[in-house]
């Protein structure tokens, strides 16, 4: 196995465990592996490179060689090697709630649904919020009337709870769709 199978397979073994396990031969898998990405990478390391350059000396050949094979590598690697990082189901969990909207939103919200006699003045915008949120549309309008509303949402972190937990079973059930 050259060194591009041993880099895939040390990568896998790290980042993709049951993925590698996965595999019914993986010293076959990998010597394949790394015969493909080595021949891709020369390949293009030649087109990367492109002809020698008049004047050129050899000092400045072999920069422009070494240049262009270090290219070839991270092209072909990115490509074929480096695989998505397997997640546990709470970094999985930790990494949608990363890029979820903060609670925060939903008071900023309802500060902007509220009139000046603290009444709730539109109903339009509940139907996407409860959508979105998974959250009961009674439950909205009784935060937009509230005189703080981020005290409210705290003292409903249970509902906030429940609702995160729906939203998140919502996306694993369109990421399983989407596979």
């Amino acid at each position: 196995m050259n060194k591009y199978g041993a880099q895939a397979r040390d990568h896998w073994v790290k980042v993709a465990p049951s993925r590698y396990a996965e595999l019914p031969n993986p010293e076959v898998f990998f010597e394949i592996l790394g015969e493909q990405v080595q021949g891709q990478v020369d390949d293009l390391s030649i087109t990367i490179a492109g002809p020698d350059l008049a004047g050129e000396s050899y000092l400045e050949k072999v920069g422009r060689l070494t240049m262009a094979k270090r290219q070839a590598e991270e092209i072909v690697l990115a490509d074929l090697v480096w695989i998505t990082p397997e997640f546990s189901a709470d970094e999985e969990r930790e990494e949608w709630a990363s890029v979820q909207p903060s609670v925060e939103v939903l008071a900023d919200w309802a500060f902007l649904m509220q009139d000046e006699d603290r009444e709730f003045k539109s109903v339009d915008p509940i139907d996407q919020l409860v959508e979105d949120w998974m959250l009961p549309g009674s439950f909205l309008e009784a935060l937009a009337v509230q005189d703080n509303p981020y005290r409210f949402l705290s003292e409903q972190a249970e509902i906030l709870t429940e609702s995160a937990d729906q939203r998140y079973r919502r996306f694993q059930q369109t990421q399983a769709q989407e596979e």
